[in-house]
């Protein structure tokens, strides 16, 4: 069986840090390239197969799956992340486009006629010279008419110039301003060296061929672009029950885009595209039960809903002793409705016995254990699939075992494979 011989470091992102192309974005959330091709290697697929990838995120099973010449298929339901996948799959990049504009960047980067206006959280995170360099290369960027492949390389390179020449830590996965950050480049010559280095990293690969395709899409909805029975397998990791706001984690590079420019921005044009992960993603006045109850993943799951239900009832008393008095019983009701849309959507495009691997992540929220691997399972089976399997990858949450209210459950990743 695949999972016999997994050690610990599978399930992070660890593994894809100094890995070419996989390392173009750092994500905290990210899962290991080593898993993917692991699957691939056991499951043994080849050109005849398509992976289906629910929450591409920043692209890990998309670009193994090209680097092994096997076709796959995702969504990605944040616009900053779906620029980051199309310039991680594109690899037939014309050099001398990207060095052109290099030199001439170079030549009026210290022109005195640049003005423009810099969003209040940056100016907190960058020095002066180099946050004006970073809009310069921005709307250099935007004002010259590149190719579509180019410029999502060159973007993809500055995105990563706005992580490494931070004052403050930026993604980690939120600000940490009780850290500083010492940097020797400045933030074009920051730029010209992350440029080089993904350079370097295509002639690792000589694979023009584009496998993999990317939408702009929310997987609780159905992708009219991906057909019914058309893929063999899903390797994906979904949000984790109150893990991230990926909203949040992500705003400084909104923000400088200008996909948002403030916390109501995020909401809407963010959070309303994703799996609801965490309370900042819903209005608890505006949640009734009784309503709630009558939505079609309830009626399909009343058994299990109504077991869960003394737990979540627990949560919702725990709330109104802790001072943030979080909705956590709101959310995980909220969690597993989509993720049954997202489990109804993964079995549309399955083909009739295909497996399905996703890593995943238990929760207790105010110390209330919720099995959310085990749920997933069971919710699975209301849609269609015949049965699943539970595998343990590794301990988690260890790391704040030190913070006053903590509780002492022990959590764990896992991989749930579905059938």
């Amino acid at each position: 069986m695949i999972i016999e011989d997994i050690h610990k470091d599978i399930g992070t992102a660890r593994d894809n840090r100094n890995t070419p192309i996989h390392d173009w974005y750092r994500f905290t959330a990210g899962f290991s390239f080593k898993l993917v091709e692991k699957i691939i290697l056991e499951e043994k697929l080849n050109q005849k197969d398509r992976i289906y990838e629910s929450f591409a995120g920043c692209g890990t099973t998309l670009v193994s799956a090209q680097k092994n010449d096997i076709k796959a298929v995702g969504n990605e339901g944040q616009e900053l992340l779906f620029d980051v996948i199309k310039a991680k799959l594109n690899w037939n990049i014309d050099f001398e486009i990207t060095n052109d504009v290099i030199s001439n960047i170079e030549k009026e980067i210290n022109s005195n006629h640049y003005k423009t206006s810099y969003h209040k959280l940056l100016v907190s995170l960058y020095n002066d010279d180099n946050l004006r360099q970073l809009y310069f290369i921005r709307d250099f960027l935007d004002n010259n008419d590149l190719p579509e492949k180019e410029y999502l390389f060159l973007k993809l390179a500055l995105t990563q110039t706005l992580h490494k020449v931070s004052i403050h830590p930026i993604a980690i996965p939120y600000i940490s301003r009780t850290k500083t950050l010492s940097n020797a480049l400045s933030a074009f010559e920051m730029f010209e060296q992350t440029l080089q280095k993904m350079t370097k990293d295509l002639g690792t690969t000589d694979k023009k061929e584009k496998t993999s395709q990317i939408y702009f899409q929310d997987s609780r909805e159905r992708n009219t672009a991906i057909e019914d029975n058309s893929c063999t397998i899903c390797i994906t990791s979904p949000p984790y029950l109150n893990n991230l706001d990926y909203g949040e984690v992500s705003k400084v590079c909104s923000h400088f885009y200008g996909i948002t420019n403030d916390w109501g921005e995020i909401t809407e044009k963010v959070r309303k595209k994703l799996v609801t992960g965490a309370t900042t993603h819903y209005k608890k006045r505006e949640f009734d039960v009784d309503l709630w109850k009558q939505q079609d993943f309830y009626l399909q799951n009343k058994i299990l809903v109504d077991n869960l239900m003394p737990d979540i009832n627990k949560i919702e008393i725990e709330s109104k002793k802790r001072k943030g008095k979080k909705s956590f019983h709101i959310l995980a009701l909220y969690y597993f409705e989509d993720m049954y849309k997202v489990l109804i959507e993964m079995r549309r495009v399955l083909k009739a016995g295909s497996k399905a691997y996703l890593v995943l992540g238990d929760s207790a929220p105010y110390g209330v254990f919720i099995d959310t691997t085990k749920l997933l399972g069971e919710i699975a089976l209301s849609v269609g699939f015949n049965n699943y399997k539970i595998i343990k990858i590794r301990d988690r949450g260890t790391k704040w075992k030190s913070l006053r209210f903590r509780h002492s459950l022990q959590l764990s990743e896992n991989i749930l494979i579905l059938e």
